[in-house]
């Protein structure tokens, strides 16, 4: 099946993860250094004065740092408690119901959410230019936390299993998917998706060899004719991130593979993939690299550095009788910056997270965009909007600052 695609061709692939995104807006950890602040655009959690769990002695109501519910000269009766540098001891530690009533006018750096069953959702709504496309891309599940120790390595460690829906105006993709999360610097995920294509704009082109002209202008041009039929296929991705920080510097890297396949027209053997903007084998895999350097500041916001490598692997089969094998798309490479600002972070609110991500990437290596049909001064660019939340449970979301002022003035 070939069909022309125009300039309104909606975006076929997860845009930043954390700039899944494709990137740098994926499930980040919170707290760690290096997971938590590279996606959220936050400085680290430091540790709360009490753990979630497991739950140690002086969790129990009234028990002071010397475990007998009173002061250290008279047990029979409580002490006042001591603040300050002339106590010279840390305060009693808080009752999990006076924490819970605290972080209702806290500050979320200052609270740790941490239950080990939760119902979740991540959204990610983008947009792209050379080429040009839009997505919304929903991920719901069950979360379980794995490691039960709140500390920056395994605050953040879980497993996800749930339903991943990636929508665009010409085609869906759905599926489930499973993600683990062992420590904070690595996470693993699979996802499988059923691909159908709506029929309209043309968006589907397939040919008979990865050397075919398959270039912006030759999708547009009068020569592209095709029926426009809508068709179905299959998707596998396979996605594997690796993420540290030091300070105020991050690193991470996400390799993903997909493997497809296609219902396309008989002795096509390719397909353009606009996700991905490469020809991409029927019933093989691509191969893409996401690789970024990030500056985390004090305020909210993150700017970070991102080359992206795109790979199609062909093999004999796939080209016509004489034809040598050959990589004569790729790889494509872009190297560009970005800016990521998260609005606020609460755990456990059901609308969490809100983060805007801007991302210009300049292309160094491509078949058509440097040159031969696109100016390669025309960068690609990303804007995109995401955020995540807690459907079960969940907690509200404390008032602003500015709420609590004009309520203290409101009781004067």
């Amino acid at each position: 099946m070939r069909a022309r695609a125009g300039w309104w061709t909606p975006l076929g692939c997860g845009v930043l993860v954390g700039l899944h995104a494709a990137t740098l807006v994926a499930a980040p950890p919170r707290g760690y250094e290096g997971p938590g602040a590279i996606e959220a655009g936050s400085e680290p959690v430091p540790e709360p004065a009490l753990p979630r769990f497991p739950r140690e002695r002086r969790d129990r109501p009234g028990t002071d740092e010397h475990g007998d519910g009173g002061s250290a000269d008279d047990p029979g009766e409580p002490g006042p408690p001591a603040t300050g540098a002339a106590a010279g001891t840390a305060p009693p530690a808080t009752k999990p119901a006076d924490l819970e009533q605290a972080a209702e006018g806290s500050d979320p750096a200052e609270t740790t959410w941490m239950p080990r069953h939760r119902l979740v959702y991540r959204n990610l709504l983008a947009a792209r230019a050379n080429p040009i496309g839009f997505v919304d891309e929903l991920t719901l599940g069950y979360r379980y936390q794995l490691v039960a120790r709140d500390t920056q390595l395994f605050r953040d460690s879980f497993l996800l299993a749930g339903a991943h829906a990636f929508v665009t105006p010409a085609f869906v993709r759905v599926g489930p998917t499973i993600e683990v999360q062992p420590a904070a610097v690595l996470n693993l995920s699979a996802t499988y998706d059923v691909v159908g294509f709506f029929g309209v704009f043309e968006n589907l082109s397939s040919f008979r060899t990865p050397t075919a002209q398959a270039g912006p202008d030759d999708l547009l041009g009068e020569g592209s004719v095709a029926d426009g039929a809508a068709t179905w296929g299959h998707l596998v991705t396979l996605s594997a991130l690796l993420q540290a920080k030091v300070r105020h510097v991050a690193v991470r890297n996400q390799l993903k593979f997909y493997w497809s396949s296609m219902k396309l027209r008989r002795g096509d053997t390719v397909y353009f993939d606009f996700a991905n903007d490469i020809l991409a084998p029927n019933n093989g895999w691509v191969l893409t690299n996401d690789s970024d350097l990030l500056w985390v500041f004090d305020a909210p916001v993150v700017l970070a550095a991102r080359h992206t490598l795109t790979h199609a692997f062909y093999t004999q089969d796939m080209f016509l009788p004489g034809e040598p094998v050959s990589q004569p798309n790729g790889p494509t490479s872009r190297l560009g910056h970005g800016v990521i600002w998260t609005i606020f972070d609460y755990p456990g609110a059901r609308f969490n997270r809100p983060t805007i991500i801007v991302l210009a990437q300049w292309w160094l290596r491509h078949r058509w965009r440097t040159g031969d049909q696109i100016h390669p001064a025309l960068p690609y660019a990303v804007v995109a909007f995401q955020f995540e939340g807690d459907l079960w449970p969940s907690r509200k979301r404390p008032r602003s600052v500015v709420e609590r002022r004009r309520g203290r003035r409101s009781r004067r």
